[in-house]
């Protein structure tokens, strides 16, 4: 009865993962989405009328940079990198609208789509340590033993 529901339970458990790494994904895509917005950003102040601003726009591109990095960090199931990818979009949304005073509605449609992603992104990084720590309590899978033939 007990190798029944550990069956059950380790089925469970790869249920509950495949789920954690899909919203993890999902979240790795916006954050690739969120980098590309700085990619090209990061070109337009080289095609200013005044002359090529060269200090912006690699400021911009080092953002962006580090914003695939931390994506990267967050397909491997890091939290920090989650965490940190969902903070800096709110933050560069905010401070878009206080400081240069864009309407909150302003790119509304991509701001959710980022946002929510992210946000699954960050609930997938920690559902998957969450099945990581339950999975070290259900014993592994008895090796198998029946009346089929040995693979040739």
């Amino acid at each position: 009865m007990t190798e029944i529901t550990d069956t059950h339970r380790r089925a469970a458990l790869r249920g509950r993962e495949a789920v954690a790494r899909w919203r993890i994904q999902s979240g790795v895509w916006a954050g690739r989405l969120f980098a590309l917005l700085f990619a090209v950003l990061s070109i337009l102040p080289l095609l200013r009328q005044q002359g090529p601003d060269w200090g912006s726009a690699i400021v911009l591109a080092l953002l962006a940079a580090g914003i695939v990095l931390a994506a990267e960090r967050m397909r491997r199931g890091s939290r920090l990198a989650a965490c940190l990818l969902l903070v800096l979009f709110v933050n560069a949304k905010l401070s878009d609208w206080l400081l240069a005073g864009v309407p909150l509605w302003h790119g509304a449609l991509w701001t959710v789509i980022i946002a929510g992603a992210l946000a699954n992104g960050v609930w997938g990084t920690f559902a998957l340590v969450a099945v990581q720590r339950d999975a070290v309590q259900v014993p592994p899978a008895p090796p198998r033993t029946g009346s089929r033939p040995p693979a040739v």
